[in-house]
């Protein structure tokens, strides 16, 4: 299955984003943030039966540059666990 065009044309502008932010990003933590939160807004455009096909592609981008997805990106919607507060 694959996606809409306006949605392709999101995930293929994501991926040009990524080197750029990847070179003028001092540290991950800086990354991580707006990566997932432009991500999940690409995600939550989509068809149920599309999301398979841009997770895989987003999936596809790290790889390409060598990064992992946090392991709280597979989700089911929800936001990351937060830590305990004491």
């Amino acid at each position: 299955m694959s996606v809409r065009p306006d949605i392709q044309a999101r995930l293929d502008a994501l991926d040009e984003m990524l080197a750029h932010w990847l070179a003028h990003t001092r540290h991950p933590a800086q990354f991580w943030p707006q990566f997932e939160q432009l991500a999940a807004e690409i995600v939550d455009q989509c068809a149920h039966t599309e999301r398979e096909h841009a997770r895989a592609h987003i999936t596809a981008m790290l790889k390409r540059h060598a990064l992992e997805l946090p392991l709280w990106h597979e989700r089911d919607g929800s936001l990351p666990p937060r830590k305990p507060e004491a």
